[in-house]
């Protein structure tokens, strides 16, 4: 393969990188907030109970302990999504847990255009590497969805065949939605393309077979592992 050819499929994998991780931030912004949440309301109870004219402190000290370990976890969450924008490593992961990662990533937007999720991969035990499940999986997902109209069901599920594992999402038609005045509404950020879900694809060495309400990813290990966003 010529140099030009590599640059070129190099260039189209940062392109759709971009566009992916555009889509993303709303989400990632959304459950950043939900971590940080907790810790304000915390620490304003404790500023009320601190200036009361008797502060209790067995209890202020229980408050306390409270307010360190939310601030914890809320710094382990933090720094796990922010690997999302600046992917420092490719290593093999569990489907279920990384399926289940993107999927509450998205589950908010989704549920608000009309989408459910039934994950049938969360007893998978198969191991694949994250930048695939990170990347094309969920350019999939999104590229799924842009493409189909709600209100639908999107099925998450993962086929083994002689030791190969393929990763599948299908999407079909599901009873209406009284709840959805909107429908399907355009993305602030552009619709992904098959086109950008083909470059992560190639870049992270999957096979996709993709048509209208499905896509299949295989991973095939043969691809160049761009992990830069």
């Amino acid at each position: 393969m010529s140099s030009e050819i590599i640059n070129l499929k190099e260039r189209l994998a940062e392109a759709a990188r971009y566009a992916l991780m555009r889509r993303l931030l709303p989400a990632i912004r959304h459950n950043l907030a939900g971590t940080l949440q907790p810790i304000g309301m915390m620490s304003a109870m404790l500023e009320r109970r601190v200036k009361g004219a008797a502060p209790d402190m067995d209890q202020l000290a229980k408050n306390t302990q409270a307010l360190a370990t939310l601030s914890r976890e809320a710094a382990a969450t933090s720094m796990n999504l922010m690997t999302w924008l600046a992917p420092k490593d490719n290593e093999l992961v569990a489907v279920n847990s990384a399926v289940e990662e993107s999927l509450s990533l998205m589950a908010t937007e989704l549920s608000f255009r009309g989408f459910s999720l039934d994950n049938q991969a969360a007893q998978s035990v198969a191991r694949l590497p994250k930048g695939m499940l990170r990347s094309v999986f969920t350019a999939s997902l999104i590229a799924l969805t842009d493409a189909f109209e709600p209100p639908a069901v999107v099925v998450v599920s993962v086929e083994t065949e002689a030791g190969d594992h393929r990763l599948c999402i299908t999407t079909a038609p599901a009873a209406s939605n009284e709840l959805l005045t909107g429908g399907n509404q355009m993305p602030t950020y552009r619709a992904l393309q098959w086109a950008d879900v083909q470059a992560l694809a190639d870049a992270e060495g999957v096979h996709i077979d993709y048509a209208a309400g499905f896509v299949k990813m295989k991973y095939s290990g043969t691809g160049t592992l761009l992990l830069q966003p």
